[in-house]
């Protein structure tokens, strides 16, 4: 019987560690997903696979968005290439490689799109090309507009330019395809370095 209670616990343990959940105490957050409700973060891929991935804004303060701006930096990729498309009409003037980024995303929606809890910002096409684990990581673009380049940005309706939190912490990864799925919520950091230790 113990043993079946460990076994359940353990069980238990790992779906939680595939999945993000909307955390409702943490507004204005970017991450990266691998479904639309911003729940999982943690995929499997065979070579050749196509991924589909999303940024996903979560728990907005703002009633829309004109457009964001993050740097994805893709760990572990050899040949693995990302395509995006946008929910809305967009200019996305990001150029990969800048500022050491795999990718940049500088984009402006043509018209303002309303928000909701989870929000989808882009969706992406994984063209997974490797045999090794990728972790993804959401930093700032480069060039990024925040005066200390420390965060990705919103655009609100009237065009100014606001900091966003990411979901995962600073460094860290936000997703993984075929990795040990390491990825630790950006919340209190007390809280996030216990929560870590269970991953």
């Amino acid at each position: 019987m113990k043993r079946t209670l460990l076994l359940l616990t353990a069980i238990m343990m790992v779906a939680t560690l595939a999945s993000a959940n909307l955390d409702p105490s943490a507004n204005d957050q970017i991450g990266m997903y691998f479904d639309t409700n911003a729940d999982v973060v943690c995929t499997t891929a065979n070579f050749i696979d196509h991924v589909p991935a999303y940024f996903i804004l979560t728990n907005p303060t703002m009633t829309s968005t004109r457009g964001f701006e993050l740097g994805l930096d893709v760990i572990g990729r050899t040949n693995t290439s990302v395509t995006v498309t946008y929910p809305v009409n967009a200019t996305d003037v990001g150029a990969a490689g800048t500022g050491g980024h795999t990718y940049n995303y500088i984009v402006g929606y043509a018209n303002p799109m309303l928000t909701q809890p989870a929000t989808v910002l882009a969706t992406l096409d994984i063209f997974y090309l490797d045999q090794n684990p990728l972790d993804f990581i959401i930093t700032p673009a480069a060039p990024s507009s925040d005066p200390a380049g420390l965060v990705p940005m919103l655009m609100l309706e009237d065009f100014s330019l606001v900091p966003a939190n990411t979901s995962n912490e600073p460094g860290l990864p936000a997703a993984q395809i075929n990795g040990a799925c390491i990825v630790v919520d950006n919340e209190d950091a007390s809280f996030g370095a216990v929560k870590a230790l269970f991953r």
